[in-house]
């Protein structure tokens, strides 16, 4: 930079007539240090600065340090955030689209039906102990401001239409910090579920055997979305759903659990569910619900944990897997 504003010099000097002599080394080196005294020192030990041109050892300065502890925080925290969302999708994504990322949870949603596609969770023994400070009652519903107003359900959608707010990402899966509880709240988050025999009783009984599988094996990653599926009437099929609230949020049909748990002989577990959007009786076992999860893919439109092989899969369903090839 100084030899280009030099030359500058010496080129409007010399259309005027007048001379100027080269600027000395001693003098180059005293200015470039002046200019960058704000960050750098150089050291005068053999071989440092004081032997210009061959400019030796640069010893960064406090100020030129500029990852103060806010920034160095800063860094760190995205590096986690980054660690926790390759754990959390470590098994692929089902979609790309309009994903939102929350502290222990991520979900895809849908403009069209108001309310998520799907949300994943990874649970681990520790993930889900709970934090005695976490307190449920300080986390309330809200809409999810990063959601465009055109797309938004609100929680005067809600009232008085009958449905509960159905959690998808469980708030008892996030008991180890309020935020992750709170984040769970968000209405990106939540569908309209029918709430006796259903989010209060066989959802919430689905919802701890996934935490069960989590702590007795290594993790559980558990992929959870709404679904809406054709009726027969007559000799034709349609796909019939409610719309509730000036926002038009769909009410789905069914809604799918998709439970992988990682054993620690190296294979995994496989338990995918659908059940009705609808009240299921207490006498009926969670265990009717178990269907194959090629058939949730069908009918959700998108792959689930493709990255993990049929043959990884020490058991599917509760049934042994023949084609299981054990990883250790």
């Amino acid at each position: 930079m100084y030899r280009l504003a030099a030359a500058t010099a010496v080129g409007l000097t010399a259309t005027v007539g007048l001379a100027v002599s080269r600027p000395s080394t001693k003098s180059v080196l005293q200015e470039f240090k002046s200019n960058i005294s704000s960050l750098f020192y150089f050291s005068d030990e053999p071989g440092g600065a004081s032997e210009w041109p061959n400019v030796g050892r640069v010893s960064i300065t406090a100020k030129a340090k500029a990852l103060t502890s806010e920034s160095v925080a800063d860094h760190d925290h995205e590096q986690n955030a980054i660690k926790k969302r390759n754990e959390i999708m470590k098994y692929g994504y089902p979609t790309m689209d309009n994903l939102k990322e929350f502290n222990d949870h991520i979900l895809a949603y849908s403009n069209v039906h108001k309310g998520p596609l799907w949300v994943c969770e990874h649970l681990t023994d520790n993930s889900i102990n709970h934090n005695k400070a976490v307190n449920r009652s300080q986390s309330k519903f809200v809409a999810d401001s990063t959601v465009s107003p055109l797309f938004r359900c609100n929680n005067s959608d809600f009232l008085g239409s009958g449905f509960d707010r159905g959690h998808l990402a469980a708030a008892a899966n996030h008991k180890q910090s309020q935020l992750a509880m709170n984040d769970t709240f968000y209405l990106s988050n939540i569908c309209p579920q029918i709430g006796k025999g259903l989010n209060r009783s066989k959802w919430n009984e689905l919802e701890k055997r996934a935490r069960a599988l989590a702590r007795k094996h290594e993790s559980a990653h558990v992929l959870t979305g709404p679904l809406y599926l054709p009726t027969v009437i007559g000799n034709e099929k349609f796909v019939k759903y409610k719309l509730i609230g000036d926002n038009n949020v769909a009410v789905p049909t069914h809604f799918f659990k998709v439970i992988v748990a990682r054993i620690r002989k190296g294979g995994f577990i496989l338990e995918s569910y659908v059940m009705p959007n609808e009240e299921i009786r207490d006498d009926i076992s969670i265990s009717s619900y178990l269907v194959p999860k090629s058939a949730i893919e069908k009918g959700a439109g998108f792959m689930i944990f493709d990255f993990i092989a049929d043959s990884q899969y020490w058991r599917i369903n509760g049934l042994s897997n023949p084609a299981f090839i054990e990883m250790n």
